[in-house]
């Protein structure tokens, strides 16, 4: 099977704006806010919060935990389709996904940058972005593309799955009051963003591989 054809130098600087758009978006809220909480998550702490050991609290819980089982689950299946189906050349392709991984994964230390303090209600400190948001997007994102290296079932399996799951343990963080909406949102941008630059610079931009290819490689 053929590699797909690099996309072109005009297509690379498009994805490496828009990821740095989105961290330019989290570094102008976080500077601009200081320790304010916006009114919206004042809100939601004030109304939406789970006290602990209750039902809803214990729910949030597992879906939290399961999410990071799930996504790297996600990951783990979808490296182990391109090393079946590319074989040698899937190998060569994972050092460089690996590299995106990693890039996504540092966002974390943007914590330490901004130093934000969580929720009054279980005082966390340096919530901003989540941790945990960051992670589930680090791990999803790699993994939808290493997806684009395979079928088209499989961009849209990983797609859906990791989108719900994101959405499912940042809904779960926000109730157990261990993050603002605005920490979770600021998760999912910033690590984005460091991810369609790395994308960029590691020409991972290519064209996904169509159906017809992913099937014959497996006769």
């Amino acid at each position: 099977m053929k590699d797909q054809s690099p996309m072109p130098g005009g297509r690379r600087l498009k994805v490496a704006l828009v990821g740095g758009l989105s961290l330019a978006a989290i570094w102008i809220a976080g500077i601009a806010l200081g320790d304010r909480v916006p009114p919206l998550d004042s809100w939601i702490v004030g109304h939406l919060y789970s006290r602990p050991r209750t039902v809803p609290s214990a729910i949030a819980a597992v879906v939290s935990g399961a999410g990071t089982v799930i996504a790297l689950a996600l990951l783990l299946a979808t490296v182990s389709d391109l090393l079946r189906r590319r074989r040698a050349q899937g190998a060569r392709l994972l050092a460089r996904h690996a590299a995106l991984l990693t890039a996504c994964l540092a966002t974390m230390a943007l914590q330490a940058v901004f130093q934000r303090p969580g929720p009054p209600v279980t005082a966390q400190d340096w919530t901003y972005p989540s941790g945990h948001v960051t992670l589930l997007t680090a791990l999803a994102f790699t993994a939808f593309m290493i997806s684009r290296e395979l079928t088209a079932a499989w961009r849209a399996t990983v797609l859906v799955a990791s989108t719900a799951t994101l959405v499912a343990v940042s809904a779960g963080r926000v109730t157990l009051g261990e993050h603002y909406l605005l920490d979770v949102v600021a998760a999912v941008l910033a690590t984005l963003g460091v991810g369609l630059i790395t994308v960029a610079v590691l020409n991972l931009t290519r064209n996904p591989a169509p159906l017809r290819e992913s099937r014959s490689a497996e006769s």
